[in-house]
């Protein structure tokens, strides 16, 4: 009984099989290309543009906010020497005042990060808006039938890998993007 029930099984597995081959067959060939996609994001020049108009937003803010310590360091220093000289009352109003002061000047630290945080995804939304597209037409054009980002895949031949003509393609097309300035 057991080894009619083991035929009957290996048949149908056998007639599974069969019935699977002409649906394998009809498949197209694959045509696999790699690309670096963060490399792209990182030295095009494009990207390194909106990397140094960013820096030089960053260190704009940075100069505001080291006027505000300053500003704020005499303003402490201020309050300590006349501390003696005000009634406890007036103290504890000029304490507040300046503890008012001090979280204004983090919360404007915070809103310029914000800001520059979204000036970045904008101008960095642009590239991308660009290289997924000339990919698309270079999938096309190639016959590439899937285009896998290199972080995904453990090993590759470098003949798959069209990150260099990527490049080439982007920044023949898009050579500067402006950083919107943060406001």
């Amino acid at each position: 009984m057991r080894s009619y029930l083991s035929r009957i099984l290996l048949a149908q597995l056998i007639s599974l099989g069969i019935m699977g081959m002409p649906l394998a067959q009809d498949l197209p060939r694959a045509v696999v290309a790699v690309l670096d996609y963060a490399r792209v994001l990182k030295v095009s020049d494009a990207a390194k543009g909106v990397g140094r108009q960013i820096r030089q937003y960053r260190d704009g803010f940075a100069e505001e906010i080291r006027a505000d310590e300053l500003r704020l360091r005499a303003a402490e220093t201020t309050l300590k020497r006349e501390r003696s000289g005000l009634s406890p009352g007036d103290f504890e109003k000029r304490r507040r005042e300046f503890r008012e002061e001090v979280l204004a000047a983090q919360k404007r630290g915070q809103n310029r990060k914000r800001q520059l945080d979204r000036a970045f995804k904008k101008a960095m939304d642009q590239i991308q808006g660009t290289v997924i597209p000339m990919v698309q037409a270079m999938t096309k054009a190639e016959g590439y039938t899937l285009v896998v980002d290199k972080s995904q895949v453990l090993f590759a031949s470098r003949a798959l890998d069209i990150t260099d003509k990527v490049l080439l393609n982007l920044n023949r097309k898009l050579r500067t993007v402006t950083v919107p300035k943060p406001q």
